[in-house]
């Protein structure tokens, strides 16, 4: 089975990312502007929401790095969880917004000028954001905020492609509706990468089994221990996007109850070496406690899910 393992993470990348697209974003806002290329403007929103969310995802990094407190006891690492759902919902309200100015230039086509502006910015955006994409892809696996910004950087890589080829078609055919179907395409991108991270970040809140983990890999795991006689109450839940809790009733015979501390040392072990949870709480029984189900509800209950 393949390892998980956990990855502290940093904002120094995410910080010069950010100082990058800024840049990126205000010649574009510019050269869009004169040339009136509207997907060359729709790049240059898209960066711009970006920009807010890289900003964010920092944010969420400094934040779940804060200390627990009495009050807080895991910490505050589910911050960057909250700011990766946050911008990718802004993002969804971005991309409506170049639908509609898009829907608005099919009615009434502008001319495009200026190709040389908007050639050379669309390249320097390029290059930027190719730059963007080296920067974050070793901590893309980190958090999800770090994914995140990753995926804005990529698709903004491939948007800055398209808008590149675009004006150019539009240079030697002429045919200005070019503009307005990459405008479209961009808005259908960011819709997507939008609901990659709201399904993360929805799940995650929910306190879902990671994806990644699988619930009966971990109970076949447990169980096959050769003193665990049977497992249940057994939950598995993200704190953060790159850290896992698991908490679970473990049944043993009577004379084995004293080699507990051990048999949970080696519980713990397992779990972090093939799972990567840093977070075990396990609770050693020497008779089951009256439920026959690997899931409980809070009020005693067993649950009717399968």
């Amino acid at each position: 089975m393949e390892q998980v393992h956990l990855h502290p993470v940093s904002g120094r990348r995410l910080f010069w990312t950010i100082v990058l697209n800024s840049i990126i974003t205000l010649a574009e806002f510019v050269a869009g502007t004169i040339s009136g290329y509207l997907a060359l403007t729709a790049d240059a929103v898209h960066n711009l929401s970006d920009v807010a969310a890289l900003i964010l995802a920092w944010l969420g990094v400094k934040g779940s790095q804060l200390p627990a407190t009495k009050r807080s006891t895991y910490g505050y690492k589910r911050i960057e969880v909250m700011t990766a759902f946050i911008s990718a919902v802004a993002l969804v309200v971005i991309a409506l917004f170049i639908i509609w100015a898009a829907y608005r230039r099919y009615l009434n086509p502008v001319p495009i000028t200026h190709p040389g502006l908007f050639l050379t910015v669309a390249a320097i955006g390029l290059v930027g954001n190719l730059s963007s994409v080296i920067l974050l892809h070793r901590e893309k696996d980190k958090s999800l905020n770090l994914k995140t910004a990753f995926l804005h950087m990529a698709y903004d890589t491939l948007s800055s492609v398209v808008v590149l080829i675009g004006g150019v078609l539009i240079l030697y055919t002429g045919w200005v509706m070019i503009d307005t179907i990459l405008s479209a395409a961009i808005a259908l991108m960011i819709f997507w990468s939008s609901y990659l991270v709201i399904k993360e970040a929805v799940a995650i809140l929910m306190e879902a089994t990671p994806a990644a983990v699988g619930f009966d890999n971990v109970h076949k795991v447990i169980d096959a221990i050769p003193t665990v006689k049977g497992v249940h109450d057994l939950h598995i839940w993200s704190l953060s996007s790159y850290e896992i809790a698991l908490s679970c009733h473990v049944c043993v015979d009577r004379t084995d109850v004293s080699h507990g501390p051990g048999i949970v040392a080696e519980i713990n072990r397992l779990m972090r070496e093939k799972f990567g949870i840093g977070h075990c709480t396990v609770q050693i029984e020497c008779e089951e406690c009256g439920r026959s189900s690997l899931l409980c509800g809070f009020n005693g209950e067993l649950s009717k899910q399968p």
